[in-house]
Parts: C-alpha cells; sequence; structure tokens
C-alpha cells in the first residue's frame, strides 16, 4: 500500500534502506549480537535518517535469532509528546502476510485446499470456477484492484473518514475489466486479499476477526495488535500527518476500512510487528516446512508480464518478487506498507539464507510537511529506505536490493 488510493509505486502495490564495515564482525552469518559499538554506529543512522528525511518519528527493532538486540525510539508522537517503543500505528500490508499466514493453517488443517477453486465457497462469484486460494494469496488471481478505480479515489479523497464494506470493494472491482484470467499473470490487488477474506469466512463458519486472533494473534502473543474496522487507535497513539490532500493535515484518524478484508484492518507496535513476522518467515515452527516454503518460495521470479497503461508493472525478478502475501527482494522477505501518513517496514533473511539464525529489521516512521518536496508525487518509503540501509550494514554478503525511489 502506499500514498493516497490509487497511486502507483515499483512495487506494485497501490494506495491512499552505509557503512558495511561496521558489520564485518556479523560477517555474512548473522548468528551472534552485533557490539555495542556497533549498535552505537546503528542509532547515529537512524538518526541520521530523523535529520535527513524530516521524520517526525522513528522506531526500530532489530531481532537476531530470535533475540532483540536493538531498540529505538526518536521523535514524536504528536507536538510535545514523544514517541514511545509500545506507540501504536497502523500495519496496512503487514496483515495481508497475515491473512496468507491463516490460509496456510488452515490448509494445514484440511480445512481449506490452496488449489480448489473458490466456486466451493462463493459460487456466484465471477472466475471463482477457475481462481483459487493460492492464486488471490499470490496476486495472480486477476481480480481488479479497487484503489486503481478513479471513482474509488475520488470518493476517498472527498471523504478519507468513510466507511468501505466488503461488498462495496468486492462490487467496485467486479465492474471493472479484468486485466487477465486467473493464473495468467501477477498483479498486486487488494482486492484479492478482500475476497480471500470472504473465502476463509465460508470454509471456516467464523468472522475474519476471530480467526485471525484464533490462529494469529493468540499464538503468537501480539498483545500490541488488534483489529478495527473504524478509525480507532489504542494508546499510545503515534499521530501520522500527510499533505497528500493537498493541505497538511492529522491523519490519524482517517479511516482505514478501504485497506483490506474486515478482521484484518490492524493497528500494532514494532515489537508484535517484528517478533510475528519473524515468526511466520524466519523459521519453521509456526507455519510447518511446507508451509512457509509456499509462502517464501520465489516460485514467481520469471512469470508476468507487463499489463497495458502500467509502467510500475513488470515481470518477476530475483530482486523483485512475490510469495504468498509477502514481497521476496533477493533473499530478503518484506512488507511496505504506506498510506494516510503512516509508513512502515519489516524484513527478514531468513535462518536458512542468513546461514544460521534469522535476522528481522522493523521500523515504523511518521513524517512532517518537510519531509517531502513533492506531496502530488508518488511517496517513497522512508521506512523501507531505514531497513534497507540497516540490513545491508547487518549481512553485508547477502543484503537486499539497494532502495529505489518509487517511479509511476
Amino acid at each position: 500500500m502506499s500514498g493516497l488510493p490509487g497511486g502507483r509505486v515499483r512495487r506494485g502495490a497501490r494506495l491512499p534502506v552505509a557503512v558495511a564495515a561496521l558489520f564485518l564482525a556479523l560477517g555474512a552469518r548473522a548468528e551472534a549480537a552485533p557490539s555495542e559499538a556497533v549498535l552505537d554506529q546503528v542509532r547515529a543512522l537512524v538518526h541520521q535518517q530523523v535529520e535527513a528525511r524530516s521524520l517526525g518519528s522513528i522506531i526500530v527493532q532489530v531481532r537476531v535469532g530470535g533475540q532483540a538486540v536493538l531498540k529505538i525510539a526518536e521523535g514524536e508522537a504528536m507536538a510535545g509528546v514523544p514517541v514511545t517503543e509500545d506507540g501504536h500505528f497502523r500495519n496496512g500490508a503487514v496483515a495481508i502476510a497475515y491473512v496468507a499466514a491463516l490460509l496456510l493453517k488452515l490448509n494445514e488443517a484440511g480445512i481449506v485446499d490452496l488449489d480448489q477453486p473458490i466456486a466451493k465457497w462463493l459460487p456466484d462469484l465471477p472466475g471463482a470456477d477457475t481462481a483459487t486460494p493460492r492464486m488471490l494469496a499470490s496476486m495472480t488471481a486477476g481480480y481488479p484492484d479497487y484503489v486503481a478505480n478513479e471513482d474509488f479515489v475520488k470518493s476517498f479523497v472527498r471523504d478519507p473518514f468513510q466507511n468501505w464494506s466488503v461488498e462495496q470493494r468486492i462490487a467496485i472491482s467486479l465492474s471493472m475489466k479484468r486485466p487477465f484470467p486467473p493464473g495468467t499473470n501477477w498483479d498486486y490487488s487488494h482486492s484479492g486479499y478482500v475476497i480471500l477474506g470472504r473465502v476463509l469466512e465460508k470454509a471456516t463458519g467464523k468472522p475474519m476477526h476471530q480467526l485471525m486472533g484464533e490462529y494469529l494473534l493468540a499464538p503468537l502473543k501480539l498483545g500490541g495488535t488488534q483489529s478495527e474496522q473504524t478509525a480507532a487507535i489504542p494508546a499510545p497513539v503515534i499521530h501520522a500527518f500527510t499533505a497528500e490532500r493537498g493541505v497538511y493535515e492529522d491523519s490519524t484518524y482517517w479511516n482505514p476500512s478501504w485497506s483490506i478484508t474486515e478482521g484484518a484492518v490492524q493497528t500494532t507496535t514494532v515489537d508484535d510487528m517484528a517478533r510475528s513476522f519473524e515468526a511466520i518467515v524466519g523459521t519453521d515452527g509456526f507455519l510447518s516446512a511446507s508451509s512457509r516454503r509456499a509462502m517464501i518460495d520465489p516460485k514467481l521470479v520469471g512469470f508476468g508480464a507487463p499489463l497495458a497503461g502500467c509502467r510500475s508493472c513488470h515481470t518477476l525478478t530475483r530482486e523483485f518478487a512475490y510469495g504468498l502475501g509477502v514481497f521476496l527482494e533477493n533473499d530478503w522477505v518484506m512488507q511496505t506498507p504506506l498510506f494516510g501518513g503512516y509508513a512502515a517496514a519489516v524484513a527478514t533473511l531468513p535462518a536458512e539464507r542468513a546461514g544460521g539464525e534469522a535476522v528481522t529489521i522493523a521500523v515504523s516512521v511518521t513524517s512532517t510537511e518537510a519531509s517531502y518536496p513533492d506531496w502530488n508525487a508518488t511517496l517513497p518509503n522512508y521506512a523501507e529506505e531505514t531497513v534497507k540501509r540497516i540490513g545491508i550494514l547487518l549481512v553485508p554478503d547477502n543484503p537486499p536490493p539497494p532502495f529505489k525511489k518509487p517511479t509511476l
């Protein structure tokens, strides 16, 4: 998700990061915690990001082998209120990874077959006879993304506080021209995950918020994460600000119901985001070995082709591919939500790819009016930039791809 609804970015998501020698002690294998001297250098890097990008706040957590080795909170949650490590923000597309993990847990339990046509659960949905849960989760089902709909974008910009139901958003998607038949191409689609939520509800007879609590939030002990279909955020609240609508404003309580399926519209903390992502994609255990492999296997490398009229769409590559609910960049697994003044990023180098212990970096940032010289352009995600710069330091022999400013 990036910017206001409708904005296309390099990674395909739409909606409204160098001093490698410092970490040579870690080598290519991130098995040991860095020294205090090294951590001081990371702190300096984070502070440099705050200054260079005019950030309002930043929270960082670095984990190696399941342990937090660094926590940083700098800036303000709102004017005069220091941001704290337990501050709450919207996690956006991180919840897409949770929905994909939920699908895999239900598959492990024999409740949902990844490759059975979704007509079993949604017989009246166009294309349901050929689309499958795996296609929905891998963004290959071909349901048009409602956030690319011009009328939807205009409506959101006019009133960012309005509530959007699942039915409304599926209807908008179905009113649009289908970009490709199921399973024949790739394109980022929030619609696919909204539909997937409906499939999982039909398959289990339970609402998504209950499924997420039962299969994800409780087992992973995510006490700082909760789902709200309203704009509510629990204290302590990190306030977000943006000028995407033409005036610099507090966007904290814009309604996030447009973003994903009901039950997965979440607020979280950096600790919850880092721990959960590491547990899901970093090692076997929460998911079975086969399920985790299915989630992070770059099998779509070389798949897909640019869609007509989409300058950001491209064939998936080793540097930029998609698994099930996660982006795959080199050997790193990532999610990078950016919308409504909130920006975050979480990246894990799985244990087997790190040569021993999983490495996870999570960052949340907010902006000031000076953060972007042009608020009308497609906005880069400074949390992603920070994550990638830390990743280059931590694992210089196997870093994530360099951060690139998004292009339309």
